[in-house]
């Protein structure tokens, strides 16, 4: 049976290395599109864009849970 995480539990939990990563890169493209929304010729709306995608994708990668259990019994 599966256990059931609170949102403290996951957050404070193990992550797996593969959404390590991806954390790491949703945080380089969140400071991607800050970096770039510095320069003029930028539209306000890609930059905008890329630094939310870059923001969820770092942000969701956090909740994964590493499994130490199998899956079937």
């Amino acid at each position: 049976m599966e256990k059931k995480y609170t949102f403290w539990e996951r957050l404070k939990s193990d992550t797996p290395t593969f959404f390590k990563r991806m954390q790491v890169f949703g945080i380089g493209l969140a400071g991607m599109g800050t970096s770039l929304s510095q320069i003029t010729g930028m539209p306000v709306k890609l930059t905008t864009i890329i630094i939310a995608i870059g923001s969820t994708i770092a942000v969701l990668a956090q909740f994964a849970v590493k499994q130490y259990e199998p899956l079937n019994d």
